[in-house]
């Protein structure tokens, strides 16, 4: 899909473009039942989303900032994340073709973060607010390890 750019200019065409019509799932991960989902409009919304991935299982959890060109999803079962990586991978929403890829389970040395660490909770915070909510879980997670 290699087209003409501005001035004359003759565009490569991305890695997302040269697959995008073989839906080639061109991904370093091996299957799992997590999954990232960019090239998402910003006027997308989170139920929109859901929408579309229920469809193939049931899910687990949904990680989305609106605003934000990508999201998380997490199904619950492994095959049902590779039917819809399958069958969704370039779907239009909101205008956009998807792009979607396997990503790597959170490691047991590396549990995720609770809720009140996340990145969505903290950036709703003043900066001094911030700090304290951190020093608390540092301190509460010292208390718990001991």
């Amino acid at each position: 899909m290699s087209g003409r750019g501005g001035r004359g200019r003759f565009r490569r065409a991305s890695r997302f473009e040269d697959n995008f019509g073989s839906r080639n799932i061109s991904n370093k991960n091996p299957p799992s039942r997590h999954l990232w989902v960019g090239n998402l409009s910003h006027a997308t919304l989170e139920h929109d989303l859901s929408h579309y991935f229920l469809q193939f299982g049931e899910l687990e959890s949904v990680a989305f900032q609106p605003g934000r060109s990508y999201a998380f999803i997490n199904f619950k079962r492994e095959e049902d994340a590779f039917v819809a990586i399958n069958a969704l991978q370039g779907f239009s929403i909101a205008g956009n073709p998807l792009r979607i890829e396997f990503t790597k389970a959170v490691s047991p040395a590396h549990p995720q973060l609770p809720f009140i660490m996340s990145v969505t909770f903290l950036g709703t915070l003043s900066f001094s607010l911030k700090y304290c909510v951190i020093r608390v879980c540092v301190y509460l997670c010292i208390l718990l390890h001991s």
